[in-house]
């Protein structure tokens, strides 16, 4: 079951102290939040993390849905099971990363007035006769590579290039597939 309480409450700013209680734990609120993207931390292994008190992962639907991708977590028996860990998850909508795919960072959204990011040409070509290698794939970043309605989303997986469409509905259901304790909605 899930549970939210209030532990103290400040009269003077009206910060608060809280808990959340998931059937897979409790989470103490104001509470750092570890963030394994790929459901797994890249420094230390969940065991550890847990062990020092960490009550919460995030993890993100975004990256989940185009590897390994949910149905297969769902079929491994959740992402407690999957990872080996049982204590409490927390999942997002998997829009941030499409937005950026799109528009680059926040703070590069706002100063483009909501501009589409362009792919960078000369950036690209100049590491191709360097022979470096790309860290990102230039056909699914950019001015063509997500589609936005009041509906849906259209992106391009920049694993394979392959389209995928996030909706609402898809995002949330992508989240229970996972099977993560807290989920976020796609909104705009």
């Amino acid at each position: 079951y899930f549970k939210f309480e209030i532990i103290h409450q400040s009269k003077k700013s009206l910060a608060r102290t809280g808990r959340i209680t998931t059937p897979h734990g409790t989470i103490d609120t104001p509470a750092f939040v570890a963030v394994g993207t790929n459901a797994a931390l890249k420094a230390i292994d969940f065991a550890k993390a847990d062990d020092a008190g960490q009550q919460l992962i995030f993890s993100n639907t975004y990256h989940l849905l185009l590897q390994p991708g949910p149905r297969i977590i769902r079929d491994a028996g959740g992402i407690h099971k999957f990872t080996g860990r049982e204590k409490p998850f927390i999942t997002d909508s998997g829009g941030f990363q499409v937005f950026s795919l799109a528009y680059g960072s926040v703070k590069e959204s706002l100063e483009s007035g909501g501009e589409l990011k362009r792919s960078n040409r000369k950036v690209i070509q100049s590491a191709k006769k360097r022979n470096d290698k790309c860290h990102w794939r230039s056909d699914v970043t950019g001015e063509n590579a997500v589609t936005v309605t009041e509906d849906h989303v259209i992106f391009k997986s920049y694993r394979d290039g392959a389209k995928v469409t996030l909706t609402p509905e898809s995002s949330i259901q992508a989240q229970r597939d996972i099977g993560a304790d807290i989920i976020i909605p796609l909104d705009e």
